[in-house]
């Protein structure tokens, strides 16, 4: 099942994974244009017309990339470094824990083919309350069900993202993680 993101994550994931593929991002919001040999009049209008509307939406993409762009540094996801007269922008940590939790999101599930159920049982203290309500959160993007308000289940092999996930906000203290055969009575 294909996860339809929010612009937003779209573009940080993108963002992410581009490593040595800027051409794919910047060919993305900046489309080439090609200009067309033309015999005649009408030929050359024709594509001065069509080379405004292109021109026009070049220049349109472009704001939208600034406008994407400031929002993402006002949300804090992204921030601007000075390196040697250069502008960089990088990504904040908080732009990381976004990007952490759409992977989570975007994580193929797959049952478990021994049939046994991935439990986690925590006990996280308020004072990390906000840690918490994120852990929650990123078990029901992995696919875990409530049994109680800190029991939580899950039948898809995510172990290893799980036990990520209690690495990312170390809750190791907290939190236990158990096999079961089975849930319920009987």
């Amino acid at each position: 099942m294909k996860i339809k993101l929010p612009f937003t994550e779209q573009f940080l994931w993108d963002l992410y994974n581009f490593k040595n593929r800027t051409g794919d991002v910047i060919n993305k919001f900046f489309p080439e244009t090609k200009g067309l040999p033309f015999s005649d009049f009408n030929m050359f209008r024709n594509e001065w017309t069509n080379e405004n509307k292109k021109k026009r939406e070049r220049e349109k993409s472009k704001r939208r990339f600034t406008w994407l762009l400031r929002r993402l540094k006002q949300g804090g996801y992204l921030k601007t470094l000075k390196i040697k007269n250069e502008s960089a922008i990088v990504i904040t940590s908080m732009g990381l824990d976004r990007i952490f939790k759409t992977e989570l999101k975007l994580t193929e599930k797959e049952p478990r083919k021994d049939g046994k159920w991935q439990m986690v049982l925590f006990d996280i203290p308020e004072s990390k309350r906000r840690d918490r309500d994120y852990f929650r959160k990123a078990l029901q993007y992995l696919g875990y069900e409530k049994l109680q308000k800190s029991i939580w289940v899950c039948k898809y092999n995510v172990e290893l993202e799980t036990k990520e996930l209690i690495r990312r906000y170390a809750l190791g203290g907290y939190v236990e993680l158990l096999l079961i055969q089975k849930i319920g009575l009987g």
